[in-house]
């Protein structure tokens, strides 16, 4: 069974993005173990330290081994089967976890994206980070049935 971690940045807080995420983690489960890690947020902060800290709290929680894919405005665009040719090699690497990031309000620092092994985006457009995991869920499921030649994906 493949395995993967997703970080995201404080907690979700409204009731249909936790149920959406919820929905494809368990439609996930049966072919890749995710591991769901939240850090905690700092909306006292200012900009640029707020991006600082929150990585770092990131950071914390990634392996020296793992693929890190931050999730960022600036990444690499990709139709599904792209995604999950892309995701493929990551699940199966003998080192480390794919371990996918999710930014907060501000987004990341400088220092995680240089840290990153990849950059991805899911849109040229802003989105709550609660969306982009739902997105991101998604996709890793397509992905995963596109691999296996199940019929969710046309």
């Amino acid at each position: 069974m493949y395995r993967l971690k997703i970080v995201c940045v404080g907690r979700t807080k409204k009731k249909y993005w936790a149920e959406a995420i919820g929905h494809y983690a368990k439609m996930l489960a049966p072919m890749v173990r995710v591991d769901a890690v939240s850090v905690k947020d700092c909306p006292n902060a200012g900009g640029e330290e707020r991006k600082r800290v929150e990585s770092e709290r990131i950071l914390e929680k990634v392996g020296p081994r793992d693929t890190l894919v931050a999730l960022h405005e600036t990444g690499r665009l990709m139709d599904s089967r792209d995604f999950a040719a892309f995701v493929r090699p990551l699940f199966e690497s003998p080192q480390g976890e794919c371990c996918f990031v999710i930014g907060g309000a501000m987004g990341l620092s400088p220092e995680l994206l240089s840290r990153a092994n990849f950059l991805l985006s899911l849109s040229p457009m802003t989105m709550p980070h609660e969306l982009a995991q739902v997105v991101l869920y998604e996709q890793l499921f397509r992905a995963m049935t596109i691999l296996a030649n199940r019929t969710y994906h046309y």
